[in-house]
């Protein structure tokens, strides 16, 4: 109650405010303008846009003033740092704001890994709220380490970091009625509900969307961004280190419709994190493409905040939270200060906290005898990789037979094996296939990062070092680990459910860059971030040819597919 009554004598002037912006260019992202005056801050909360007088006062001469960024669809989890560390990374780049999806951690350790993202959450320099994963496991028939059902979620539901259900990607559950994804989506009708349905036809697109599912952040073609916001969705414009889908969407977002599109950056590696941005790069890119800077960033501050029903953020006004970013240069988007709950940002230089976390490996060494495929034939389905996307595609590739029956060699140029060895139950699963496209030779990367199940692959041309990898990466905990001639190249321990550590970002940058510039000396193409890459090859709800420890997996086949033809 004082606290209302002193923003309201501030608003009219009778009382100095806390901090006021002198001078400023308001971005207006309610009516597209640009306003020069005053802005008068409380505590944390704006009060008054206008003529004021502040305790403290900051000359914003020549500077602009915009909304701080929201980024709408993030796993944490792939930038390989804690919530903690992510936060000194985004608020840097002028994102105070962001909507995470702990999917990737909860299909490792369940609500045990949501626990632990709220907790360390709690530690951040910006705010995070979450969404419940909502496909744990993706899709019924995968191999990960827990199961979340709607009573287990259920204990989230009135969490206030928690604003609704993730992105539902097991799109024929939605739409055929399957008992507990109904439930799920019963229990968050009243929040919010994202989407996941590429590629998705026109019947089953009203079916989805009758369950109050929101948005969708796989569209490929701006067709199908425009389709789905002509039936009330917001399409997220993705940036990502794998997944890049902003410029080719971006002809879809004209005048009418551009309050309808959101920026997310879904995966994004903590190396791009740093050196290319976070949400900041959406908008940058955006207004590089042509897209007016004005609605660029409309579309990373307010539609994002009405989208999740933050009603309290996205825009420059009174009432609204004083999250704002004072630029140096619109178009260039260059940031010379931020205010984060009406408090100027200095770096927070304290010691990143390490709560301890259960173990989230269970398998038994390997043999490498296990890579060798007996041969039904000389033609096998073949994983493709496509080039700036996390989708692939199904190809055929011909083999030579040994005397003994086995593969011998692909014929086909730039083909590796690729295994998926199932880690979370001791299960003995596992499955051997081919991959064409990472340009890897003598050289073996395994990894525990593989969405969404994060089973261990791994990739390779000798059967001896993909053995050592998948060994070492199981001796360490979860992590990274190349292997060439028998040799340790380097590696990344990820304590944290094999998919983030407690690490300084520096560290963590280092290594990643050293990983990445080892594979581009065995041959990885200069253009393609391979971890991330074949972090994806996992991923069976995403078109078009994906490896799981059950086997190949064809999307749009709905099933598993032989690997001989």
């Amino acid at each position: 109650m004082n606290k209302l009554k002193d923003n309201l004598k501030t608003a009219l002037g009778d009382k100095k405010a806390d901090i006021v912006l002198k001078n400023a260019f308001i971005i207006n992202v309610f009516d597209g303008s640009i306003e020069c005056g005053d802005i008068a801050i409380n505590d944390d909360i704006i009060v008054g846009i206008g003529e004021y007088y502040g305790d403290k006062e900051i000359d914003c001469t020549g500077y602009y003033v915009a909304p701080g960024f929201i980024d709408t669809h993030v796993h944490i989890e792939s930038s390989k740092v804690t919530p903690e560390v992510f936060s000194r990374i985004l608020i840097k780049r002028g994102v105070t704001t962001c909507i995470a999806d702990p999917h990737e951690i909860s299909n490792v350790l369940g609500t045990d890994g949501i626990d632990f993202m709220i907790q360390n959450s709690k530690r951040s320099v910006m705010d995070i709220f979450f969404m419940m994963p909502s496909c744990v496991p993706a899709v019924e028939f995968e191999d990960n380490g827990a199961s979340l059902t709607s009573e287990e979620l259920a204990k989230f539901i009135n969490n206030e970091k928690v604003l609704g259900l993730g992105e539902v990607m097991d799109v024929p559950s939605v739409v055929h009625g399957n008992g507990d994804m109904l439930s799920k989506i019963v229990l968050f009708k009243e929040k919010h509900i994202d989407g996941h349905c590429p590629n998705i036809n026109d019947y089953w697109l009203n079916a989805y969307l009758n369950s109050g599912i929101a948005t969708d952040h796989e569209c490929t073609t701006p067709e199908e961004a425009v389709k789905k916001i002509k039936r009330g969705m917001y399409i997220m414009l993705r940036q990502g280190s794998a997944a890049k889908n902003l410029k080719d969407l971006l002809p879809a977002v004209n005048d009418s419709n551009f309050h309808r599109f959101l920026f997310c950056t879904d995966d994004k590696d903590i190396v791009d994190l740093v050196e290319k941005g976070s949400i900041d790069d959406c908008v940058k890119l955006a207004i590089e493409y042509g897209l007016d800077p004005i609605k660029a960033i409309t579309i990373a501050t307010l539609n994002g905040a009405q989208c999740f029903g933050l009603r309290d953020r996205g825009a420059i006004a009174p009432g609204y939270r004083a999250d704002l970013l004072i630029l140096k240069d619109l178009k260039k988007l260059k940031v010379k200060d931020i205010i984060k709950s009406g408090k100027l940002y200095v770096e927070d230089l304290r010691e990143n906290s390490k709560e301890e976390i259960k173990p989230s490996m269970n398998i038994e060494y390997i043999d490498k005898k296990i890579f060798r495929v007996k041969a039904e034939s000389n033609r096998i389905n073949t994983i493709k990789v496509v080039k700036n996307s996390i989708e692939t595609k199904k190809c055929i590739s011909e083999v030579s037979i040994d005397k003994s029956g086995y593969i011998d060699k692909i014929i086909s140029k730039d083909v590796l094996k690729i295994g998926v060895f199932e880690r979370h139950k001791n299960t003995g699963k596992y499955f051997i296939g081919f991959i064409e496209g990472l340009g890897l030779k003598n050289c073996s990367i395994a990894q525990t990062i593989a969405h969404d199940s994060h089973n261990i692959i791994v990739v390779g041309d000798n059967d001896k070092d993909m053995e050592i990898a998948v060994n070492r990466v199981i001796a360490m905990g979860g992590g990274i680990a190349i292997i060439s001639n028998g040799s340790i190249l380097d590696e990344l321990c990820l304590p944290v459910a094999g998919l983030m550590t407690f690490s300084d970002p520096n560290f963590v940058i280092g290594k990643i860059k050293r990983l990445n510039k080892i594979c581009k000396n065995y041959g990885n193409n200069e253009a393609l971030d391979i971890f991330l890459t074949v972090g994806f090859m996992a991923l069976p709800v995403i078109p078009e040819l994906r490896i799981t420890a059950r086997g190949l997996y064809d999307f749009s086949k709905n099933k598993f597919i032989e690997l001989f033809i």
